[in-house]
């Protein structure tokens, strides 16, 4: 590539952008490519109790943050294939909390994954660690239970190997993850 790996798109000239969409169709449409979302939090900022994903945020259509970004993936897999004349897919990873996990997985089979396939998306739990006070004290969720609490996105990389996605990304040949949080 004319910039290497670190060249801004934004600087580049049309050519070079009309070569970095053309290679993006082409891993597209070879299902090399994945999503990766990092949705484990609640929306308890925007006034909800339940993940943040399946917040309206206010535009006409009603459409939710998760539905917004099902319809990008699902128009990037049309561009790629009108491109390529071969269809393709893109996995979506989505990381959840253990609060949001259920919420977040029955809200996409109750919208019928917004129209992609549902083995396409992947709905995976971070991890959680011990909760402890500022004096460093453990916080106790009961008489005999530790409190715990979402271990953050730097637990992305623990969960990506104890849920087995690194195993889903391998055996589906994904190359290119682009992650993002909701």
């Amino acid at each position: 590539l004319p910039r290497g790996i670190c060249g801004s798109i934004l600087d580049s000239t049309d050519g070079e952008k009309s070569t970095y969409q053309n290679l993006a169709f082409e891993q597209i449409a070879s299902g090399k490519m994945a999503i990766l979302l990092l949705a484990g939090g609640q929306g308890t900022r925007l006034g909800v109790s339940y993940p943040k994903g399946m917040y309206d945020i206010d535009l006409p259509s009603g459409k939710s943050l998760f539905q917004l970004q099902a319809e990008r993936i699902l128009k990037l897999q049309e561009l790629a294939k009108n491109h390529t004349g071969k269809d393709g897919c893109i996995v979506w990873y989505i990381m959840t909390s253990a609060s949001t996990v259920k919420p977040t997985t029955e809200f996409f089979k109750n919208n019928d994954y917004f129209g992609l396939q549902s083995s396409n998306v992947v709905v995976f739990q971070q991890g959680t660690l011990p909760c402890f006070t500022f004096e460093g004290k453990i916080i106790m969720d009961t008489k005999y239970s530790l409190s715990r609490a979402p271990d953050g996105n730097g637990g992305l990389y623990r969960a990506l190997k104890t849920d087995g996605i690194l195993q889903d990304m391998t055996k589906r040949g994904i190359q290119y993850i682009q992650l993002y949080c909701v």
